[in-house]
């Protein structure tokens, strides 16, 4: 459960900061921003920003049989949870953005790739309740909502309480809150 807050925090952090890279063409010319933060001179608000981003393809799977000796279609899948979070100047977590791009590539049974590489790919936040979690949830909540509510928990927390966070077996937070 740690690599995955780890993977969270990282993917939250790199999502936020790309998500205003893909303007569309008609939208207005941005203000031009500091390129240093400023901090209040009390050393309120934010004074660092981490970003990270951690990437498997351990999903993946190789043209085979099930148990029951169907055919099992190769997949390539990709997840990469991205964090963006934000700090005070006592390391305390004040912003946090937790997002996930789960990226699969099928094939037929003579590796043909089917999938369309021309797919316009979206997060599971992006998705929103299309991403369907909620149907498998014993909680009942989709991913962009359970990711929510972490988010909300890590408010206020250092990365060290953070990291310390009580999961059970399966990997599920084990927290009150």
């Amino acid at each position: 459960m740690r690599k995955i807050l780890t993977i969270l925090l990282a993917f939250t952090l790199i999502l936020a900061m790309l998500s205003g890279c893909a303007a569309p063409a008609t939208a207005p010319t941005p203000e031009p921003q500091p390129t240093t933060p400023t901090v209040p001179a009390d050393g309120a608000g934010m004074v660092k920003l981490g970003l990270g981003h951690i990437t498997s393809i351990e999903s993946s799977t190789d043209l085979g049989k099930d148990k029951d000796g169907k055919d099992v279609l190769p997949l390539g899948q990709v997840e990469t949870v991205m964090i963006a979070a934000g700090f005070d100047k006592d390391g305390k977590v004040i912003s946090v953005t937790i997002d996930n791009a789960q990226t699969k590539v099928n094939f037929d049974k003579d590796l043909k790739l089917t999938s369309d590489i021309k797919a316009e790919l979206k997060t599971k936040v992006e998705l929103g309740a299309d991403y369907g979690m909620v149907k498998g949830s014993s909680i009942k909540k989709e991913w962009f909502q359970q990711a929510d509510e972490l988010e909300k928990w890590m408010v206020g927390k250092t990365v060290a309480e953070i990291k310390a966070m009580k999961v059970k077996a399966t990997g599920a937070p084990d927290e009150a809150e």
